[in-house]
């Protein structure tokens, strides 16, 4: 090369130099400026009212740090928390570094492609208050952080839980604002040397875990609350020794109190979309320390373990008794298909079938009398003790299963009448004939009281072992059976017989004093309507009143009931009976009567028993002589006097006809006799009016008696004549 070439190149040369020169004092000018943009930014309260112009959704602190390069931060001792809706989380790290990618800022996207922190904690809690939801809009930030990683995680917290170990966690999410799509980049946590302690008592130590989790992409709407689980996919793995539980009796239940111990916790749980993968399982043992309410020490433990195959989840739970013999549980179950319920529990129980034996206590019993659907009139109400042995298919009782209840309220409504105490019961699941479930319910009322539904407050009767019986007449499926019922009690006290006399038509039949007992074995329909039975009433010393004479002894009434016409709750009571003993009555405007009795049989009777009682049929009746039905004519010194030797002339037997309906009581085609006298009689009484007929006659001597609206008069003359002309007064 030449001189001349040589010099030509020295001035472009140099410009060169100049412009590199000056493009290095410029870059070297942007640097300076960006390193005391960027922190003074970030040392100054700039930074943090930049990022913390909606504290109540997102706060960040931090105490201070530097950026050496563009895009590239450091910052010490940073506290960050947030809410979303009802959830609140906070999380603090003693340092933090990272890289910020500057040129997705240019298209709205904040894109972090790496953050280390360290001595990293924190936790998640339920807010009180929940924030609301802005509807979502267009234009959002997109936040892109590729990993978020620390090897020195100390502690997360969940309300009450508090996990304390040496963990590592790596986190990646992408999230748009403004209610756009989010996702959760694969990631994962680990823990080891783990401590799980739950308010202020240890659950766990020595754990081993292991968390791999991912969300897919979505947004709000597709996937609220619970239903981010079917976006998920995740694995949990987790070793560690559990706490015993100390069980202490106090009056009343137990207090129970986390204790160290050696039970296992062996978990390695799959989850994908909402359902759990096969293979996942878990043991999980905790053993049960302190003493039986004996004194005797427990060597107990309560386990769970739970199984997954390619098709169903097989779950095992087992906890014995804590409390004399309550609130324990050994079940062995299969649930059909690997979804988990996801918030919905009750979806769960149409797939489990298996064995459950258990005694644990509820609130509200009222769910055993669901059943036997067709019964309305029966309720077990309150809280109580179950004690269990279950078959259960498809989430259903099934046959060969048995509940107890120890103790219940028990209320079962019978023709208008509230019966109420506290039972026992035992239920059977049987198996028909064709394999159909057949309930059967046994209950026992050590105790029980008996009042009007109108009153239940107000209890007329009361009693001691009264036995319910409840059976199903063919499958519950079939809705044209029903469920028969009955009710069996003995000896009953009623301490005032007048409670009855609202059935009875009063002026001419009603109780005035005395106390009595009452029996019953009564069989019941679906809807508690007797169908047939036996209602028998005893009164010792009881004041009466019949057809306008006071009496005073003791009475029997024994109904067999067969219902005839539901509607009118009316009922064949053939075969009824009613005796009297020791009766003593005073005849009217005559002497005192004593030591009387009467034994009558109702052949052929109708009973309504809607209030007023109404009664009619044939009877049939054995009495000590005849004194009260004349009595119930005339007083003994209007008869001739030979008509009372009657009364002396020993037991008659008499048949006739009764009917009362409301205030009419109705005697007719009364006869009654033995060897040496016949006595023919028909009686109305309807309010204070009295009419009738009477014949007697006594060898050869014969009187009549007719009676109208209490006024007499004989027939002496041809009385057999008169008395056959006369009408019936009942057809």
């Amino acid at each position: 090369m030449n001189r001349t070439s040589i010099s030509g190149l020295a001035p472009r040369w140099s410009s060169t130099r100049r412009w590199l020169l000056r493009a290095a004092l410029a870059l070297l000018a942007l640097y300076a400026l960006y390193l005391a943009a960027a922190n003074l930014w970030i040392n100054t309260a700039l930074g943090e009212r930049t990022l913390n112009r909606k504290p109540e959704k997102f706060q960040m602190h931090w105490a201070g740090g530097h950026s050496w390069w563009p895009g590239r931060v450091s910052l010490r001792e940073v506290k960050l928390q947030g809410q979303v809706r009802r959830i609140a989380w906070q999380a603090q790290a003693s340092a933090v570094q990272g890289e910020i990618a500057l040129w997705p800022l240019l298209r709205r996207e904040l894109h972090v492609p790496w953050v280390q922190a360290d001595g990293v904690s924190g936790g998640v809690h339920r807010a009180e208050r929940e924030l609301p939801v802005p509807p979502p809009r267009d234009g959002g930030w997109v936040l892109r952080f590729d990993r978020i990683a620390s090897d020195s995680l100390t502690r997360g917290e969940f309300d009450g839980l508090r996990l304390d170990g040496e963990g590592s966690a790596q986190v990646g999410f992408v999230k748009q604002l403004r209610g756009g799509p989010m996702e959760l980049l694969p990631s994962r946590a680990a823990f080891r040397k783990a401590r799980l302690v739950r308010d202020g008592e240890e659950v766990l130590r020595e754990a081993e875990l292991e968390a791999n989790f991912a969300i897919a992409r979505h947004r709000r709407e597709e996937a609220p609350g619970l239903r981010k689980l079917l976006k998920t996919d995740a694995r949990l793995k987790l070793r560690g020794i559990t706490s015993a539980i100390d069980v202490t009796p106090v009056p009343g239940g137990v207090t129970l109190a986390l204790v160290p111990g050696r039970g296992q916790a062996n978990i390695d749980l799959g989850f994908s979309r909402g359902a759990l993968t096969p293979g996942s399982h878990l043991q999980w043992s905790m053993p049960i320390g302190g003493s039986d309410a004996s004194g005797v020490s427990r060597t107990d433990a309560l386990g769970i373990a739970l199984a997954v195959d390619r098709q169903d989840i097989a779950l095992k739970v087992k906890a014995p008794p804590l409390a004399q013999g309550r609130m324990s549980v050994d079940a062995d179950l299969r649930l059909r298909g690997r979804e988990l319920p996801l918030g919905d529990f009750p979806s769960l129980l149409p797939r489990a079938s298996g064995h459950v034996v258990g005694r644990w206590r509820f609130s509200s019993l009222h769910w055993i009398t669901s059943l036997f659907p067709r019964t309305p009139w029966l309720q077990l109400e309150g809280a109580g003790d179950v004690d269990a042995d279950v078959q259960v298919v498809n989430g259903q009782l099934a046959a060969g299963s048995r509940i107890g209840v120890p103790e219940v309220d028990a209320v079962a409504d019978v023709m208008g009448n509230r019966i109420r105490g506290r039972a026992h019961a035992d239920i059977r699941l049987d198996a028909g004939p064709k394999g159909e479930l057949v309930p059967r319910l046994q209950a026992v009322m050590e105790q029980f009281h008996v009042a009007s539904v109108r009153a239940p407050q107000r209890p007329y009767v009361q009693g001691r072992n009264l036995r319910l019986f409840l059976n199903a007449d063919g499958p519950l499926q079939d809705l044209r059976n029903a469920m028969r019922g009955r009710v069996v009690f003995d000896n009953a006290n009623v301490p005032d017989l007048r409670v009855y006399n609202p059935y009875l038509p009063r002026r001419h039949m009603r109780f005035d004093g005395g106390a009595g007992f009452l029996s019953g074995d009564l069989s019941l329909d679906t809807a508690g309507d007797v169908g047939h039975g036996r209602l028998r009433i005893t009164g010792r010393g009881a004041r009466m009143h019949l057809a306008g004479i006071d009496l005073r002894g003791d009475v029997d009434i024994g109904l067999a009931l067969r219902r005839a016409d539901l509607r009118r709750r009316a009922f064949v009571a053939d075969g009824s009976t009613v005796q009297f003993r020791n009766l003593g009555f005073r005849e009217p405007g005559g002497d005192a009567r004593s030591g009387w009795w009467a034994k009558l049989r109702l052949d052929r009777a109708r009973l309504d028993v809607d209030r007023p009682l109404s009664a009619g049929g044939s009877a049939a009746v054995q009495m000590k002589d005849v004194g009260f039905l004349l009595a119930l004519f005339s007083r003994k010194k209007d008869y001739p006097k030979w008509v009372y030797r009657l009364v002396d002339a020993g037991q008659a037997q008499a048949d006739g006809r009764v009917q009362w309906r409301d205030d009419v009581l109705v005697l007719d085609r009364v006869k009654a006799n033995n060897d040496r006298f016949d006595l023919q009689a028909r009686l109305r009484l309807q309010g204070p009016r009295r009419s009738g007929q009477l014949y007697a006659r006594w060898g050869v001597l014969s009187a009549g008696l007719e009676l109208q609206d209490n006024a007499r008069r004989w027939h002496l003359v041809k009385a057999r004549e008169w008395y056959q002309g006369q009408p019936d007064l009942l057809r």
